[in-house]
């Protein structure tokens, strides 16, 4: 065992390396605690207030929603009379109950009733907020109630027609639907019934005679003996109209031009079918490029005419690629009752007696190096033949053109004014020239130098090595990249090429320098362009320093040093009070 002297030396020097040493400093620069006086605003909570409900027993698809915000939503709890019915974590989103829960769980078996919904959510900081709904549920006490349509007619033949009932009923139970007449064989029929849902109630009535009545009676029936009826007459009246026929407008085109044709809309109750005839009142089977024409459209005899649609249906004749000339077609329908409708349309080709009507890029420039440039060409031709393009006087492209648009890029040319020329020539020998003229100007922008600095390395104890890096890009390429620099003298000043590292980023090692020198320096570039660019930086003073870490300031040592022989005599002189003898 220690002596008392032995322990009291022993404590004295722990506690003076303790105070002196570098952990105490570290102990000194560590984080503070935390204020936990601070005081921190609240975060905002709210929720809104849905309305009250009151609906008849029964009734599904009720729900109460409530949107409630805060910044920091945790969880939530929905009571019902006090009990839990619905809880969990909550995310901000909208919290909802479905009333329909109320006759799944056989809570509304005594009428009228109330039951009383409170929503209470919480966030992070364990704030809260609650609403409250009420829920009333009364009995049904009211017959189904039927929007009933509007009594109508249609022509024998024609389809779509339907009778549809809007019905609102809490408690379906079943339906029926019965049909009276003046025809013998349909006089008091059932159509339809069955069980029913409370969906809205809808038949087809198409397929009736004609000059005849109908009269249909809907009868529904709730779960609790309540019931209503709803009565709709129907006429079917005799086909007595002609076929409709729209009158399209004459058409008239270029020779050789397309997308063009007759567009008849076509309506009857009951058709039958149709006839197509093509009159030629005069024609020229040797004007043109006779290749891609078609011929004259064939004349139709009795084609089969019937339709899907209840509106109608439109008959279309295409009346491309026709010989020069002029046409009339005649369109005409039949129906089941022997009645017809005609309509006319005139066709007028005429001769192409223009050229090419081309809408082409216009004169402009650009800055050497800059991309992205084209020339387009597009261009109005019923007969297109031929094109050729020159650059300069000289061929680029050329050979048969279909009228389609044309284009090139102008990209990368030399500086200076560059003609082009379009030449687009039709099938009648009619010809456009179209002249275009780009200027390419001489690349008015400095190469850029940025993010230029010194990188020290150390060498020994008393110099370094130095480094500079830069970041160096032009449109048109580098040509060169050099630095100079001296340590005081500029007439003596060394040069040597940079080097270049990635990304457009180049090194100059410049050597060993001892500490304390002042390196002046500046990096010079030349670009590729036509002008050949130089951007020179300013002289850029460097003053090497000694590769060293900083220590902890004197002032901060005298102060921990104080403080630790403060410490150990206070401790010392406790010990020596309070030891036992």
């Amino acid at each position: 065992m220690f002596s008392k002297r032995t322990n009291t030396v022993i404590l004295t020097a722990l506690l003076t390396w303790l105070v002196i040493s570098p952990y105490a400093a570290g102990l000194l620069g560590s984080t503070s605690m935390p204020d936990v006086s601070r005081n921190f605003a609240l975060a905002e909570i709210s929720i809104d207030s849905p309305a009250d409900l009151t609906f008849e027993n029964g009734s599904r698809g009720e729900i109460i929603s409530w949107n409630a915000t805060t910044d920091n939503p945790k969880n939530f709890t929905v009571t019902r009379d006090e009990e839990i019915h619905d809880s969990g974590t909550w995310d901000g989103e909208l919290i909802t109950v479905d009333l329909d829960h109320l006759y799944d769980d056989n809570l509304t078996h005594t009428l009228d009733i109330v039951f009383t919904y409170i929503c209470q959510i919480f966030d992070d900081n364990n704030e809260t907020i609650t609403d409250e709904v009420v829920v009333t549920v009364i009995a049904d006490e009211l017959a189904p109630i039927i929007s009933t349509p509007d009594d109508f007619s249609y022509e024998v033949g024609s389809f779509g027609h339907t009778i549809e009932w809007n019905i609102t009923e809490t408690n379906p139970h079943t339906y029926n639907i019965t049909r009276m007449s003046n025809e013998t064989t349909s006089n008091d029929t059932v159509i339809e019934a069955g069980d029913w849902n409370g969906d809205n109630i809808s038949i087809s009535v198409d397929g009736l005679n004609s000059s005849r009545w109908y009269f249909y009676t809907l009868f529904v029936n709730d779960t609790l003996g309540f019931n209503s009826t709803s009565f709709v007459n129907l006429t079917v009246f005799e086909d007595l109209t002609a076929p409709v026929i729209s009158s399209p407008d004459d058409i008239s085109y270029e020779f050789g031009n397309l997308g063009h044709e007759i567009v008849w809309f076509t309506y009857d109750s009951n058709p039958v079918n149709y006839t197509m005839e093509v009159v030629i009142l005069y024609n020229d089977t040797s004007y043109g490029n006779t290749s891609a024409v078609v011929g004259i459209p064939s004349n139709v005899t009795e084609e089969p005419w019937s339709f899907s649609d209840p509106e109608g249906l439109n008959l279309t004749f295409v009346v491309d690629r026709m010989y020069l000339g002029n046409y009339t077609f005649n369109l005409t329908l039949f129906d089941d009752f022997g009645y017809n409708s005609t309509d006319s349309v005139n066709v007028t080709i005429y001769e192409d007696i223009r050229a090419p009507v081309v809408n082409a890029t216009e004169d402009f420039s650009y800055e050497e190096g800059y991309s992205g440039y084209t020339l387009n060409w597009t261009a109005e031709e019923s007969n297109p033949r031929l094109y050729n393009l020159t650059k300069d006087g000289e061929v680029l492209m050329n050979g048969t053109w279909r009228g389609e648009n044309l284009s090139i890029s102008v990209d990368g040319l030399a500086v200076g004014e560059h003609i082009y020329n379009m030449t687009l020539n039709d099938y009648f020998n009619q010809t456009t020239v179209n002249i275009t003229v780009v200027t390419v100007t001489p690349d008015a922008h400095l190469p850029t130098i940025t993010e230029v600095r010194v990188i020290e390395s150390y060498t020994t104890v008393s110099s370094n090595n130095v480094t500079v890096q830069a970041y160096v890009w032009d449109l048109n390429n580098i040509s060169s990249i050099t630095i100079e620099w001296h340590t005081g003298d500029v007439t003596s000043s060394e040069e040597m090429d940079m080097i270049p590292e990635n990304n457009d980023f180049y090194v100059a090692p410049l050597g060993e320098f001892n500490h304390g020198v002042n390196v002046t320096y500046r990096v010079i570039a030349v670009d590729n362009s036509s002008v050949n660019n130089v951007h020179t930086t300013e002289w850029l003073l460097y003053k090497v320093d000694a590769q060293s870490a900083e220590g902890i300031p004197i002032a901060l040592w005298g102060g921990v040093l104080a403080i630790g022989l403060l410490s150990s005599i206070a401790v010392i002189w406790l010990y020596f009070r309070t030891k036992t003898r």
